[in-house]
């Protein structure tokens, strides 16, 4: 059985999931504590927007910098569209592999992995490890 254990960050309570990544969720809140601001991209994929073409989510894909919603403060997160998962990182940042979501009222912060490798995704594409040239291990995370 998965314990949950419940926290408060400012106005958010943060449900600390079973499989909760520590290292996800305290980048998140130094982000949040900071006060900078962060961004937000929806993330194009059929399952988000399961009655468009796939055609014209790679279309839009291509302007995905145009489509940053602006997280000014914590609050923010609770204005996302619900249902839909997004990459969330610093306003100035090129690439994150911190997605979040709303999904009735609750803020959900994770990691992203393909669903048919169990590869972590990054905004820019597949995470790799410098070091080795390898894709990291698998590892879905979420605050």
């Amino acid at each position: 059985m998965n314990s949950t254990t419940t926290t408060t960050t400012g106005h958010l309570p943060i449900e600390r999931l079973g499989h909760f990544d520590p290292e996800v969720h305290q980048r998140v809140q130094q982000w949040l504590a900071s006060g900078q601001l962060l961004a937000w991209i929806p993330i194009l994929s059929q399952e988000n927007f399961p009655d468009v073409p796939p055609q014209i989510l790679q279309f839009a894909d291509r302007y995905q910098e145009a489509m940053r919603w602006p997280i000014h403060r914590p609050e923010d997160l609770l204005t996302l569209p619900d249902g839909i998962t997004g990459w969330l990182l610093p306003a100035d940042a090129d690439d994150t592999d911190v997605a979040c979501g709303v999904w009735n009222g609750e803020v959900y912060i994770l990691g992203v992995q393909d669903k048919r490798t169990g590869r972590k995704q990054t905004l820019l594409g597949e995470r790799f490890d410098v070091a080795t040239g390898q894709a990291d291990e698998p590892e879905q995370s979420a605050v």
